[in-house]
């Protein structure tokens, strides 16, 4: 996988989050601290079948945006499926795996702080998605056999 891909979409992730993490109020030094810790626990509390589920739901999730609507027919009662199943892993993570994290940002009213933890699941998958084996040689080989070598070979002559 390229380093370039990865970080493609690692940005997409961050972007996504965005505009919800712009409209928070700015929380406290504890705050930041905690929901970093909270989002780096979330990440490597996620169990292999966990990544395999979110990568499942990000990909539908994508696949249902208005930018690609019509690349691909998503069936409703799946996507209802794998949005319940992430659901149920964030839940599992941020209340149970983490939950030393969630209490001290539960008390100190941090509820925007736990979009850190909701970001780190969208990148999380985004990353299992990527890493997926043969779907970033995929991607690449779904256009690369549709170039045309003679316009790349005008531009690399000297």
């Amino acid at each position: 996988m390229s380093k370039f891909v990865m970080g493609a979409a690692l940005v997409l992730a961050s972007l996504a989050s965005a505009p919800a993490m712009a409209q928070a109020p700015a929380a406290a030094p504890v705050n930041d601290e905690v929901s970093q810790k909270l989002a780096e626990c979330v990440t490597t509390k996620a169990t292999a079948e966990d990544k395999a589920a979110l990568a499942k739901w990000v990909a539908v999730e994508i696949a249902s945006t208005p930018v690609t609507a019509g690349a691909a027919t998503i069936d409703a009662e799946k996507k209802t499926a794998f949005d319940k199943d992430t659901a149920h892993i964030f839940t599992r993570l941020v209340t149970v795996d983490c939950v030393e994290y969630t209490k001290v940002l539960a008390k100190s009213g941090g509820a925007a702080a736990f979009r850190a933890a909701g970001a780190a699941i969208s990148r999380l998958a985004i990353r299992e998605l990527i890493a997926t084996p043969g779907v970033n040689s995929a991607i690449v080989r779904s256009y690369v056999t549709n170039l045309n070598q003679d316009d790349f070979r005008r531009v690399m002559q000297p």
